[in-house]
């Protein structure tokens, strides 16, 4: 009898702790999403549908590039999962869906434009750098 208590709490534990795991990997999916990182994708993925001139083409584009979308997402929160604990993730979010926080979801596109343009020149000017200390 005492074998079958020991079984049934362990049991009970094991749900408990994989319903809490569940619910942080849901909270950590939607922080990746507020946070803007995932501004880059959009970015990308608007760059490539400006390359499409057939409508049919960038829309069925658009449909299957979307759907590569989740997957990335869920692996993106792993990342969340390992270095935050679940009050982080949701302060993240009870963040991110304050005023400053929409703000940086907004702009995110466009600061990570900015960002690219600025990390592009500074490599340019960093390979004539490197290029005089390999010779």
């Amino acid at each position: 009898m005492k074998n079958l208590f020991i079984a049934a709490t362990m049991l009970l534990s094991v749900q408990f702790v994989s319903a809490q795991s569940a619910d942080f990997k849901k909270d950590a999916v939607e922080a990746v999403k507020l946070s803007g990182a995932t501004a880059n994708f959009t970015v990308y993925g608007e760059a490539v549908m400006s390359q499409i001139s057939d409508e049919t083409k960038k829309a069925e584009f658009k449909k299957e590039f979307d759907a590569t979308l989740p997957s990335l997402y869920d692996k993106m929160a792993d990342s969340f999962v390992k270095n935050y604990t679940h009050d982080d993730v949701k302060k993240m979010i009870e963040f991110y869906k304050s005023p400053v926080g929409l703000k940086i979801q907004k702009n995110a596109s466009t600061i990570l434009m900015d960002q690219g343009a600025a990390m592009e020149e500074w490599g340019n000017k960093l390979q004539g750098i490197i290029m005089k200390y390999m010779q």
